[in-house]
C-alpha cells in the first residue's frame, strides 16, 4: 500500500497480502526487474561457459544427435517427417518445460540475499527465468528453420498457432515452479524429489518417439501428461504432423488452471517464504 507524505510516496508494508488487483498493478510498476534479473542471468551464464553463446546451438545439437543414432538408426523408429526434425521438434518443448520447471522452482530461494533488503513482487523473479528460457528456445527455434530449409521442409497454415502452444508450455513449467517457490523454504528437500522426477519423465513423453508405439491400452496415460499434447501441437504447428488429440486438452486445461493457482498461492505468502535466519 502506498501513501503520500508531502514530500515523497512512502511504501508500507503490512502483513496483509495484497489483493489479486493490487499485486498485478504492483507487479506491472515492477515490470522492468523481470528485464533486468534476465539480462543478469543471460550474461553469467553464457559468458561463463568455454563456448559462451554457441553452447545454446552445440548442446541441443549433441543431444539430437546421440537421439537420432540411438533410435532412428538402431531402433529404426518410423515417423512421417525427417525423424531428426521430428525429434528436434520435441526436444524444443520439452526444454523450454524443463528450464522454467527446473530453474523457476528455486528462484525465491536464489535471492533471498537480495528480498531481505528490498520489497519487489517475488513473482518478478520465476517470470525473470521463463525470459531466461526463453533465449534458448528462440535459438532452438532458429536452429529448426535452419534444418528446416536444408531439408525442403515448409511448415503450414498451423504455424500461427504456435504461440498459443508456447504459451501452454510456459504455464505447464510455471505450474511446478509456482507451487515449488511457495513451498520452497518449508520443505527444502522437494527440489531433490522434483527434479529427478522431471529427468525421469522424458523417457515417458514422447519427445523422442511417436505416440503411434504407444500400444493402444496405454494411451490414457500419455492422455495425462499435458506436456506430451504440448509437444505434438508443436509438431503439428511447425512440421504439419496432425494436430493434437483432443483428450490431451484435460490435462492441458487442468494445468493452466494448477498455473494460475499457484501464482495465486504464491501472492498470499510470498512475504512468508523469506529466510531471515
Amino acid at each position: 500500500m502506498e501513501t503520500t507524505a508531502p514530500d515523497k510516496p512512502v511504501k508500507v508494508i503490512t502483513p496483509d497480502p495484497l489483493s489479486i488487483a493490487e499485486y498485478w498493478r504492483e507487479l506491472k510498476k515492477y515490470r522492468s526487474l523481470i528485464w533486468v534479473f534476465a539480462w543478469q542471468e543471460i550474461k553469467t551464464q553464457y559468458a561463463q561457459t568455454l563456448f559462451g553463446v554457441a553452447w545454446i546451438v552445440l548442446r541441443p545439437l549433441i543431444i539430437l544427435t546421440v537421439f537420432t543414432i540411438l533410435f532412428n538408426y538402431l531402433l529404426h523408429i518410423q515417423t512421417r517427417s525427417p525423424y531428426f526434425l521430428f525429434a528436434f521438434c520435441g526436444m524444443i518443448a520439452w526444454n523450454f518445460f524443463q528450464n522454467i520447471a527446473n530453474n523457476a522452482s528455486t528462484a525465491i530461494l536464489q535471492r533471498q540475499y537480495l528480498i531481505r533488503k528490498m520489497y519487489f513482487p517475488k513473482m518478478v523473479l520465476p517470470l525473470a527465468k521463463v525470459l531466461v528460457a526463453g533465449v534458448e528456445l528462440l535459438a532452438s527455434l532458429l536452429i529448426l528453420c535452419v534444418m528446416m530449409l536444408i531439408a525442403r521442409h515448409a511448415p503450414g497454415w498451423g504455424l500461427f498457432l504456435l504461440p498459443v502452444f508456447i504459451a501452454l508450455n510456459i504455464f505447464c513449467g510455471l505450474a511446478v515452479a509456482l507451487w515449488m517457490n511457495a513451498l520452497n523454504i518449508r520443505y527444502r528437500d522437494l527440489n531433490q524429489v522434483v527434479q529427478p522426477l522431471i529427468g525421469i519423465a522424458i523417457w515417458f513423453t514422447p519427445v523422442f518417439f511417436p505416440t503411434t508405439i504407444i500400444p493402444p491400452s496405454f494411451y490414457f496415460l500419455a492422455y495425462l501428461n499435458p506436456i506430451a499434447g504440448v509437444i505434438e501441437g508443436y509438431r503439428y504447428a511447425l512440421l504439419g504432423e496432425p494436430f493434437p488429440d483432443i483428450a490431451y486438452f484435460p490435462a492441458m486445461i487442468f494445468t493452466v488452471c494448477l498455473a494460475l493457482a499457484g501464482a495465486w498461492y504464491l501472492t498470499r505468502v510470498e512475504d512468508e517464504i523469506v529466510d531471515y535466519a
